[in-house]
């Protein structure tokens, strides 16, 4: 057993990476992906943790972009981290998000709530991947909130009265610049950008032009029926499927590494695939 999509403190999971490769150890799982948010740090310290573990590494990260004015996210597998084009894209990316947090804690402090850039800084030093789950984090622990899901989508999330829009890398700009990283793009878990049938599949097209060269076909929220609908596409555009849970520790508690939330188990074969295309 495979988990292909797993985030850890080097953005907003709860587990070091060397924790989380030591858990998918005694979990029995194979082989794991590091995939945090826009960062690359992590994955030194998953390989050496994967040489102590024997489990093997799937160096990879997961970026944010906009599609028509969905925010949708996309896999990358093996890049080369040195790539300019693509680390100058995760550069402005990484700016943005500072620039979006600063602002958000700013207007909550005003407004009255416990909560500062110092202190958000503080409690998580050395991590440049800070986003709302952090600072809700800090709120729910002061009995602000009750949990961090209500921080993230009723003070923070859009329509929210601390919500602080930010801009986003355009998807096909991402697609070509991992591509250019001799990385492998996967637009990561389809169903939750809420697109019509038609408008999904327009997207997967022009992805597949710009280079797209897989989807996410299994995911710890993804019924029967829409795995079945990503295997179909996959099929229809040529492209590999990937599979993982999106763990992210204590901050998805409905989440478990490897099988997700209870029924997710990725085949061996989806992590041949993707070996498969790193070697053409």
């Amino acid at each position: 057993m495979i988990d292909l999509h797993c985030h850890t403190t080097c953005s907003d999971g709860t587990d070091s990476p060397w924790d989380l490769v030591e858990k998918a150890r005694n979990l029995g799982l194979s082989a794991v992906a590091v995939t945090d948010h826009d960062t690359f740090r992590g994955h030194g310290e998953a390989r050496a943790a994967g040489t102590e573990f024997s489990i093997e590494i799937v160096p990879g990260v997961e970026l944010s972009s906009m599609y028509n004015g969905k925010h949708i996210h996309l896999l990358a597998y093996y890049v080369d981290t040195q790539s300019q084009t693509l680390c100058a894209l995760m550069d402005r990316a990484v700016r943005e998000r500072i620039r979006r947090n600063k602002a958000m804690v700013k207007r909550m402090k005003e407004a009255g709530y416990p909560v500062s850039w110092e202190e958000l800084s503080e409690r998580n030093a050395g991590n440049f991947m800070l986003g709302r789950p952090h600072v809700a984090e800090i709120l729910m622990e002061k009995g602000v909130i009750a949990s961090i899901q209500e921080g993230v989508e009723k003070l923070m999330g859009r329509g929210g009265p601390f919500f602080v829009e930010r801009y986003h890398i355009p998807l096909l700009d991402y697609v070509r610049a991992v591509r250019e990283a001799h990385g492998i793009p996967v637009i990561a878990h389809l169903y939750q950008y809420r697109m019509e049938p038609e408008a999904l599949r327009r997207m997967i097209a022009e992805c597949v032009d710009a280079g797209l060269m897989g989807l996410e076909g299994m995911y710890s929220t993804y019924t029967p029926e829409q795995e079945a609908e990503v295997r179909a596409l996959a099929e229809e555009f040529s492209l590999i499927r990937t599979g993982g849970s999106d763990y992210h520790g204590t901050r998805k508690p409905k989440i478990s590494l490897g099988v997700g939330m209870g029924n997710l188990c990725v085949p061996d074969q989806f992590l041949e695939d993707l070996k498969r295309l790193r070697e053409k």
